[in-house]
């Protein structure tokens, strides 16, 4: 699969339960990094959690491979990640992105 226009996913979620509580999430991808040599690629993103019990976490990584979905659109997943450590604990989460929004 082949895209290799600018463009970013956006994505949302919730993470698992940690320290009795979880945080909201939601944001967009970076724009499309460097295609594999089998025209895959990824997205970095950096977002934060929404604020519980007066604490933030920050989410930082890199999605999985694009996925394709047919008709020159994909989707990537996260796969299981840990935030930022903040207040004594980390949060897992994982999330797939909505379709490729083309950017200029």
């Amino acid at each position: 699969m082949s895209n290799n226009r600018r463009h970013v996913h956006s994505f949302s979620g919730t993470t698992r339960i940690s320290d009795n509580h979880r945080h909201g999430f939601s944001g967009r991808t970076g724009v499309n990094l460097a295609p594999n040599s089998s025209g895959r690629h990824r997205h970095r993103y950096n977002v934060r959690t929404a604020r519980v019990d007066e604490h933030r976490h920050r989410l930082i990584n890199t999605t999985g491979l694009s996925i394709n979905t047919g008709g020159g659109r994909h989707i990537h997943r996260s796969g299981l990640r840990s935030s930022t450590r903040n207040d004594g604990h980390r949060h897992r989460y994982r999330f797939t992105t909505g379709r490729n929004i083309r950017v200029r």
